[in-house]
């Protein structure tokens, strides 16, 4: 009997450390992808100039880009933090006036990118609003569609 129980109780802490490690991941996979998002916005949309640096000298528009795309990963994460139910009207009341304030702090701040028009800040906020909803979305429906028991009764 001791060594069945020792049995489930390792598989039990296996399955734990692989959902753990699965959410480690995902979290990764996102913070990427909102990386990515805002670091191309930045450069490809008219009225943004990454012009405190260019690209081969890695420098403020980077940090930018790594800060927002943190912030913006963080979304979903906070909602189950707190046990809130998610769901896509809340990622949009969370992601876009966060995004707006930190364009709008770029306006005004040297943060590594400088907003040179207000077509620029309404079309960085939105697009980067936009890609963080739809990576916090899919990164929703990914984490309820994995959902396994801890306890797979071997």
């Amino acid at each position: 009997m001791n060594r069945l129980w020792l049995r489930r109780t390792a598989a039990a802490w296996v399955v734990l450390a692989a959902k753990k490690m699965g959410w480690v991941m995902r979290y990764l996979k996102s913070l990427f992808f909102n990386f990515l998002v805002v670091f191309f916005a930045n450069y490809l949309l008219p009225g943004i100039d990454p012009s405190i640096t260019k690209l081969p000298h890695i420098g403020g528009d980077f940090a930018f880009a790594i800060g927002l795309g943190l912030l913006n990963s963080l979304i979903y994460p906070a909602l189950k933090l707190v046990h809130r139910p998610t769901a896509v009207s809340r990622l949009i009341m969370l992601a876009t006036p966060l995004n707006f304030i930190v364009y709008a702090a770029a306006k005004f701040l040297p943060m590594g990118v400088h907003i040179a028009s207000v077509e620029g800040y309404l079309l960085g906020a939105i697009v980067v609003s936009i890609g963080s909803v739809l990576l916090n979305h899919f990164e929703m429906k990914g984490h309820s569609s994995s959902e396994y028991p801890i306890n797979p009764g071997i």
